[in-house]
C-alpha cells in the first residue's frame, strides 16, 4: 500500500495597491511534536508485536511497517505479525489536523526466528488435513459465486447468477498446502482480466506462500493473506481476505476491490464462494 503525505499549498492573494498588505487571518495549526510510541512483543509469541501510539493531542497517524502484516495501519493500537526472521524498522508518522506538518519517530526490532505455523482445525479445513497433498478450491456453479457492493457486507452492485461466470473462471483452482504454507493459482493458462474488458488472457501467477491468521480480520474474522502479486478468484480483489465461512466443503471470503497497481479502491468489496475439489 502506498503512503500518502499531506501537502498544503497556501496561496495568498494580496490586493494591488501602493502599500503592500498582508492577510493575517489564515493561520496554520501548530506542528505536532515528536510522536510517542511503544512496541512490545506479545507474551509467548516472538513474531507478534503490539504497537501503541502514545502521542497526545488530535493528530492523524500512519504506521509504516515494512516486512510485517499489515504493512501499514492507522490504528492507535495494533498487533503486527512478522513471519520472517530479521531486523525491521517500525515508523509512526503523525500529521496535524490543522495542516502544521508531519513528524515521525522510528524504532528497530529484531525477529529471531521464522514464525511457526501450527496445524489448527481451521487450517486442516483449508489445506486438507495439513497433509503434504494440499487442498484445492474452485468457484461454485451456484448463484452468488461472485458478489460485489460498495461496502463490507453490502453486495447490491452485482450478484452472479447460477452458471454465470466464464469458463476460464470455472476451470481455475486455488490450492493451499500446509507444508511450506504454499499457495498455488492453477488457472490452466488463462485468467480473466478485469482491466481489459474481462477477456481471458495468458497469465502465470506461479506458486507462493500464504498466511492464515485467526481473529485478525473485520469483526474478528479469520484472514487469508497472499503476496501482493497474487489473488484468489478474481484478479481485482485484494490479497488480504476475510474468511466469512470455512467448512470442509465451502470457503467464502471477502476483500476490497483493488486497482491494477495493487492499491485498494476508494469503495467496493467482493464476496466470493468456492467449493472444495
Amino acid at each position: 500500500m502506498n503512503k500518502y503525505f499531506l501537502y498544503i499549498t497556501v496561496i495568498t492573494l494580496a490586493t494591488i495597491s501602493c502599500d503592500p498588505q498582508r492577510d493575517d487571518d489564515f493561520q496554520l495549526g501548530p506542528a505536532p511534536g515528536e510522536p510517542q510510541m511503544s512496541v512490545e512483543f506479545v507474551v509467548g509469541d516472538s513474531n507478534r508485536v503490539v504497537v501503541k501510539d502514545l502521542t497526545t493531542g488530535s493528530f492523524q497517524r500512519l504506521w509504516d511497517l515494512p516486512g510485517a502484516t499489515p504493512k501499514t495501519s492507522s490504528k492507535a493500537v495494533d498487533t503486527i505479525l512478522y513471519t520472517d526472521a530479521g531486523e525491521f524498522t517500525i515508523t509512526l508518522f503523525v500529521s496535524s489536523a490543522g495542516g502544521g506538518g508531519t513528524t515521525s519517530v522510528s524504532q528497530k526490532i529484531t525477529i529471531l526466528k521464522d514464525a511457526p505455523l501450527p496445524c489448527t482445525p481451521k487450517l486442516e479445513l483449508l489445506t486438507g488435513g495439513c497433509s503434504a497433498n494440499g487442498k484445492c478450491w474452485t468457484f461454485t456453479n451456484a448463484g452468488g459465486a461472485v458478489k460485489v457492493g460498495p461496502t463490507y457486507g453490502d453486495f447490491s452492485w452485482y450478484t452472479s447468477p447460477e452458471g454465470g461466470l466464464q469458463a476460464a473462471q470455472y476451470d481455475d483452482q486455488y490450492c493451499f498446502t500446509f507444508q511450506g504454507s504454499q499457495f498455488e493459482n492453477r488457472n490452466n493458462g488463462q485468467t480473466v482480466n478485469p482491466w481489459n474488458g474481462y477477456v481471458p488472457e495468458n497469465h502465470n501467477p506461479g506458486i507462493s506462500e500464504f498466511i492464515f491468521l485467526e481473529g485478525t480480520g473485520t469483526e474478528g474474522r479469520d484472514q487469508i493473506i497472499l503476496p501482493d502479486d497474487q489473488f484468489m478468484g478474481v484478479w481485482d480483489m485484494d490479497n488480504v481476505m476475510d474468511v466469512i465461512r470455512l467448512t470442509a466443503e465451502e470457503l467464502v471470503v471477502a476483500a476490497r476491490i483493488r486497482a491494477q497497481d495493487g492499491s485498494p479502491a476508494a469503495e467496493g468489496w467482493f464476496e466470493l464462494t468456492f467449493i472444495a475439489l
